[in-house]
């Protein structure tokens, strides 16, 4: 089964930097750490063949096994003498795994000083470990038999071959994407790292004493899988999904995904015998990022604006399509129908520029002459930034046309509009509403300074400017404005 959460576009804003160097540190330790164990495996090998290690060691391997290896002494010592029937270099691997052997091997409790053949047996053994220790590998990855930090840490960057770091990778690229954006680059890395070692600890209580070692970055990946659905919780998202022959694209909450996630690494650790993947890892690392994330959601230190990315995106798109079928009502003069989807859209969400003049456009087609005025106001009050005041100014030039220069709006509101007008160069209109406020509401706050901006828009000594500054002088003379006006004009001469 594979379930893959679709990834957001790649920007510059989002661009997952923490996670790239992850990627780039785990090719680093395989290439350039690990890539040497081959050679030095074969190496140590071929000198324990040719030595007589093998006749002296898997006597004492079978007999320790049946005094102390636990349940599956019997199966681990059926197994070593196939591989020694069969020549496979498997045997000598198994022993090598078993760090309790090793330690009483070593500690002369197997092959005691009181053997004949120890002082021979004891020089090719210490020869032969100073081999199988130039193994990167051996030397740092995670054992079961021993409880070591900095193997934990290092194992997290370790992979047993180049399809399982690729694949690893992969995963860690389309996960990383999505929550180091939502986390952050610091608390991504901290996520990371600690729901890799929880991974680890988990797969340390449950194997604890077996043979072999684990490696491999996907329990931290898993970590990522089980923190993407905390943090996005109920929040749908979109993912691929395929099943034997089954696929498909899924819109559902990602909270979903958790116990599908965690559900089917338990059915495999459980009921896939003989796998060499760490599936207990998996859900270890699955269950420690979704508590870390569980802990980040209560102190409240995730980005929700990208977490609401997605949520908002559908929310423009659903606006656009249900503006578009207002419009087409609009546009074969069904006016209920648009203004019913018009009123829900405006209600519901953010104020609309397009909204608002879609729904005065019900009340002009309908002649709705109290409508118009009612939309004009709520259109026209909109805040007067960029693209907004030249559709907001043609929709007031409509309004004074098809009310007959009757407009019912508030002196406040009517500065504010001619202030605006005055900003993409409307000066003519602007002056005109200006002029109307002084004669009739003098004393409404920031009028004499839109006076000035006006005729500042104009260049010095030109007619427009004198006679602005002039109006100024005339209407407000007590006012500091007036006094810069006085001041320019002299300067100007």
């Amino acid at each position: 089964m594979l379930i893959l959460p679709l990834h957001r576009r790649l920007t510059r804003r989002n661009f997952p930097f923490v996670t790239l160097a992850l990627v780039l540190a785990n090719f680093f330790v395989f290439f350039a750490l690990q890539s040497q164990d081959g050679a030095a495996t074969r190496r140590a090998l071929a000198f324990y063949g040719d030595s007589g290690l093998a006749q002296v060691e898997f006597p004492a391997y079978r007999d320790w096994l049946r005094a102390h290896g636990g349940k599956d002494a019997a199966e681990r010592a059926a197994f070593v003498e196939q591989a020694l029937a069969a020549g496979s270099t498997m045997a000598v691997l198994v022993l090598q795994s078993d760090q309790p052997f090793l330690s009483a091997l070593r500690s002369g409790t197997v092959v005691t000083p009181q053997a004949e053949n120890y002082e021979s047996w004891k020089k090719e053994r210490t020869e032969f470990d100073a081999l199988w220790g130039r193994r990167f590998t051996d030397s740092h990855a995670l054992n079961y038999q021993e409880l070591s930090p900095s193997r934990i840490l290092w194992a997290m960057f370790m992979h047993g071959g180049i399809g399982h770091l690729v694949g690893n990778m992969v995963f860690l690229v389309i996960l990383g994407l999505l929550v180091e954006g939502a986390l952050g680059e610091a608390l991504f890395a901290a996520v990371y790292l600690l729901g890799g070692v929880g991974a680890s600890l988990v797969s340390l209580m449950l194997r604890w004493g077996d043979p072999g070692y684990l490696v491999g970055a996907s329990g931290a990946i898993a970590a990522l899988m089980g923190a993407y659905c905390v943090l996005w919780g109920m929040r749908k998202v979109r993912f691929f999904y395929w099943f034997v022959v089954v696929f498909d694209y899924v819109r559902a909450p990602a909270l979903v995904l958790l116990p599908v996630w965690l559900g089917w690494e338990v059915f495999q650790w459980l009921f896939a015998e003989g796998s060499n993947v760490a599936f207990d890892a998996h859900a270890g690392g699955i269950v420690s990022g979704a508590l870390l994330a569980f802990g980040v959601r209560t102190l409240r230190w995730e980005r929700r604006d990208f977490l609401d990315e997605d949520e908002k995106a559908e929310q423009v798109k659903q606006v656009q399509t249900d503006l578009a079928q207002a419009l087409g009502h609009l546009g074969k003069l069904e006016i209920a129908q648009a203004r019913a989807i018009l009123e829900k859209l405006d209600s519901a969400g953010p104020p609309s520029p397009d909204v608002r003049i879609a729904l005065y456009r019900c009340a002009r087609y309908a002649n709705d002459l109290d409508g118009m005025h009612k939309a004009a106001r709520h259109a026209l009050s909109l805040p007067q930034s960029g693209p907004v005041v030249h559709k907001l100014k043609e929709l007031f030039d409509d309004y004074r046309k098809a009310t007959g220069d009757r407009v019912r709006l508030e002196p406040a509101l009517m500065l504010v509009l001619a202030r605006a007008w005055t900003r993409i160069g409307a000066d003519a209109d602007a002056r005109l509403v200006l002029r109307a406020l002084a004669a009739r509401h003098s004393a409404l706050p920031g009028l004499p300074d839109a006076l000035l901006d006006l005729a500042r828009r104009h260049p010095e000594s030109s007619p427009p400017w004198r006679d602005d500054l002039a109006f100024v002088i005339e209407k407000f003379p007590a006012s500091p404005v007036a006094q810069k006006a006085t001041f320019l004009l002299a300067q100007a001469g």
